[in-house]
């Protein structure tokens, strides 16, 4: 018999959706149609009273974005503006996207921060966001829809595969008509030849998370009509989703689906797979576990036999900047250095998914267990069983039970607090109760009762006879029996209670910042600073701090994942941060981190709210930021100087992408790092009359009969222009330097660590200066200092501030051998008789340095290393 041709699967012989429609130009009614969005009666409908609403719907964040999408004219005149968008040629469009939008407000915003991730759009309606994600790639929509129906069903089946699959099965599955055929075509005939079937779309979550959904013909039939009798396909969902990462597949469907989906990826494929049994073990305590990995106790206290570890790896040491641990020792017992590493703090277990991979030997075969973290937190340790036979299996799965305490090629509870983190974290993405796992329920209730999460009721109202759909109850007809009809077939309406799971924001905060309030009350090392309010990127954010050790810190909590800019932002700051989100997942969050910051979700936080509890938890994170500084300000100081490069002589050209907040920030990490003995002030103090900083150099002047210690300290003001003359230093920028020269300078502090008893520089940064003005600003100075009193002003182009920069990190070994010769040059370069410094006279003075490390000759050690080996 002739298998079906991609013709009659529905009758269209067309790629899935996803792919379909990429443009704009590319929109027709049918897509509208797939996305189930009855356009025809919102177009039919259509009036003056229905783009009112629309607009009035429109919240104080949407109306800039808008027109920062659109650039419409007359934004500054609402009336004439909101007469623009009306007749915006994709003015209807966005009806039927409020349309679409119903109940997916999650989908988007996950879709939205995935493909757009906007800071600025944090607080723009669902609605809006819709029509950013439409106007870019209307395709995008149809990810929506397959999120939004994966996110609704139930947990599925999941199989882990012996092979990888790979990006051509993954891309081909969402873009080649011969891989959708064939996908269609097994299902077919899986069915008997009873249903047809068709890729409609595919969503990519991620660099390794993909899911496609499929429509499966279930009856095909005629139904009466208002205007005339019409054909209705009814159609089923069959949905899978591939983790390329950790090999596995899930697939939600009927069963004779699900063996169709499965018989597709062996037999076409190639492909074995093997079920993850959904029976969960839960026979262990977390104690047992732990003293098997601090003192070597097996937790059946029955040694294995013929079983050795040899290699384990961790993915959650203690070590700064190495998250991933691997212990190994090729052929030999590995645990009594495991045992040493958790007796050292080297390693520790949140979470059995920390454990990551185990590697074992016994007489005849060599193998490894890997661990796969399931989405509702449970863990699995999936053995590689390749060209094992059955006995083999039984027996490695007794020596691993014996050792650990849990069954391999199972999911196994995660008892820990990092997999009860996971599933609270979980629940926050939920928008309904009957998504919760049963374990689930339980902390659910308590998050209810603390008021961190609201139920939201709302009804919905549905039409059994044709399929019509509302939450507005004003879209149904109140009839003279006070009776509610459907307004399209006048059939009795359902009124079904609907709830929405949200997260109460403010209680949220409170609740994060209380518990900082009491461990800051609880460790004598922390001393609170209150709070810090800031705007990064034009938007707000609140941030807590304290000092830990005399060094300033800040937390920051959120319900977004911030942007990597935004990141960078704080990053500059050179203030050690711990971020904490919630609505987010910890692979979610790890997606734009950096190194520099802390990043936590709330459900770490909150598995750990018991005072002393979180007392230990956050100590680890607060004392390993600080032992991280150096490292995060030579971090932000390397991107900053690539950011001094860019905008030096740039001026009209940065409109919109850079600002004198972003120079202050930039020149800062840069002289840190120069400096370490420097201070910010700028906006931190804003509204002060107060330089933007300061740094000090100090070093020892040898003379032929003693040396004396010589101290210096220079302020410094940035000066951001878009103005293509340069910066403008008019009479107003002379006096206010004079003022915050003559206001240091009358410090005791000042006089008595000053070698010369006065600041002996105050330093112009910006990107571009008027030659002219910057020695008229010289001779003011030497007018008007106080009498006895040389503080001179020196001017420096942002890019020759980052050129000194990179020569003191390329001249690194030089300046070791003579650091007070360096620091002597520094001193120079910013007391330029000049006025101007140059990268010239920066070269000069590198010049001296090199010539005066010349004397300090190092060890030759390669020579030495010759000599001491043929030493006999």
């Amino acid at each position: 018999m002739l298998e079906k041709t991609s013709l009659e699967y529905g009758g269209i012989g067309l790629m899935s959706y996803s792919t379909r429609y990429t443009t704009l130009s590319d929109v027709t009614d049918e897509y509208w149609d797939e996305l189930l969005v009855n356009h025809e009666k919102i177009t039919e409908g259509y009036s003056d009273t229905t783009s009112a609403v629309f607009i009035a719907s429109l919240n104080e964040e949407d109306k800039p974005y808008l027109q920062k999408i659109l650039k419409l004219a007359d934004y500054e005149d609402e009336i004439k503006w909101n007469e623009h968008l009306k007749t915006h040629k994709n003015f209807m469009d966005f009806l039927f996207l409020k349309e679409f939008l119903k109940r997916k407000k999650k989908a988007i915003d996950e879709i939205f921060d995935k493909k757009l991730p906007d800071n600025e759009a944090t607080k723009i309606s669902t609605v809006v966001k819709s029509i950013k994600l439409f106007l870019t790639n209307p395709s995008w929509l149809f990810e929506v829809l397959v999120l939004h129906e994966w996110r609704n069903k139930a947990s599925g089946d999941v199989f882990t595969s012996t092979k990888k699959f790979t990006s051509k099965i993954v891309n081909s599955l969402s873009t080649e008509k011969g891989y959708q055929d064939t996908i269609a075509n097994v299902l077919y005939n899986n069915s008997g030849r009873n249903n047809d079937y068709r890729i409609i779309a595919h969503c990519q979550l991620g660099e390794h998370y993909f899911l496609y959904m499929i429509y499966k013909l279930t009856k095909d039939t005629k139904r009466p009509g208002y205007d005339k009798a019409k054909r209705v396909k009814d159609r089923d969902q069959v949905m899978f989703a591939i983790q390329t990462e950790e090999k596995t597949l899930e697939i939600k469907a009927m069963k004779t689906d699900l063996r169709g989906i499965k018989k597709y990826f062996t037999d076409e494929l190639g492909l074995t797979l093997n079920e993850i049994q959904r029976e969960v073990f839960t026979e262990y305590k977390v104690k047992d576990i732990v003293r098997l990995f601090e003192e070597g106790t097996p937790v059946t206290n029955e040694n294995p036999e013929d079983f050795v570890i040899d290699r384990i790896s961790f993915s959650n040491s203690l070590l700064s900047k190495s998250p991933d641990l691997i212990l190994q020792l090729n052929g030999t017992d590995i645990w009594p250095s495991v045992m040493d590493a958790f007796q050292r703090r080297v390693v520790d277990l949140n979470s059995l998914k920390d454990i990551k991979n185990i590697s074992f030997h016994s007489s005849k075969h060599s193998k490894s267990i890997r661990s796969i973290s399931l989405e509702n937190g449970d863990v699995v340790f999936k053995l590689d069983d390749s060209n094992l036979s059955t006995a083999t299996k039984t027996l490695i799965n007794n020596n691993f039970f014996k050792k650990f305490g849990f069954p391999l090629d199972r999911p196994i509870k995660n008892k820990f607090t990092g997999g009860r983190a996971l599933k609270i974290d979980q629940i926050f993405r939920f928008s309904r109760q009957d998504q919760l796992e049963n374990d689930q329920k339980q902390m659910f209730d308590e998050l209810i009762t603390l008021k961190l999460l609201e139920l939201k009721q709302d009804d919905k109202y549905s039409c059994n006879n044709c399929n019509f759909y509302t939450i507005n109850k004003s879209e149904v007809i109140l009839n003279t029996h006070d009776i509610l009809e459907c307004p399209e077939c006048h059939n009795d309406i359902k009124v079904t209670p609907e709830e929405e799971i949200i997260a109460n924001n403010e209680v949220m905060e409170k609740y994060i910042y209380d518990l900082f309030d009491t461990l800051l009350e609880r460790d004598s090392r922390l001393e609170t600073k209150g709070y810090s309010q800031q705007t990064i990127r034009k938007k707000k954010f609140k941030f807590k701090r304290f000092l830990f050790e005399n060094r300033l810190f800040q937390v920051l909590v959120t319900k977004n994942v911030l942007s990597k800019r935004t990141l960078e932002n704080i990053e500059r700051k050179l203030i050690p941060t711990i971020v904490i989100c919630y609505g987010v997942d910890q692979q979610t969050s790890d997606i734009y981190s950096l190194d520099t910051i802390e990043q936590l979700t709330f459900g770490q936080i909150y598995v750990n709210n018991d005072q002393q509890d979180f007392s230990v938890f956050m100590g680890k994170y607060i004392e390993d930021l600080n032992k991280r500084t150096h490292h995060l300000v030579v971090t932000a100081a390397m991107k900053a100087v690539k950011n001094l490069n860019f905008i030096s002589g740039k001026t009209t050209e940065l409109k919109d992408k850079y600002d004198d907040s972003d120079l202050e920030d930039d020149v800062f990490p840069v002289i840190k790092d120069m400096f370490p003995n420097s201070e910010k002030w700028g906006k931190e103090l804003i509204g002060k009359p107060i330089p933007e900083g300061l740094f000090a150099i100090q070093y020892k002047e040898n003379a032929p009969l003693n040396s004396s210690e010589m101290k210096y300290a220079f302020t410094y003001d940035c000066k951001f222009t878009k103005d293509p003359a340069g910066y403008t230093l008019g009479s107003g920028e002379h006096r206010k330097a004079l003022h915050y020269v003559k206001q240091l300078n009358s410090l005791v502090d000042i006089s008595t660590y000053c070698t010369p008893h006065e600041v002996t520089s105050h330093i112009f940064i910006g990107n571009k200066f008027r030659k002219r003005q910057i020695f008229a600003m010289a001779d003011f100075f030497r007018r008007e200092i106080v009498k006895g009193y040389t503080t001179k002003p020196v001017f420096i182009d942002c890019k020759d501030l980052a050129y000194l920069h990179e020569q003191i990190s390329s001249n690194k070994e030089k300046i070791q051998r003579v650091p007070d010769i360096f620091f002597k040059q520094m001193v120079a370069i910013f007391t330029t008789d000049e006025v101007l410094i140059t990268k010239e006279y920066i070269d000069d003075q590198f010049r001296d340095i090199g010539i005066a490390a010349r004397s300090y000759s190092p060890l030759d050690t390669t020579e030495l290393t010759i000599s001491l080996t043929k030493k006999k």
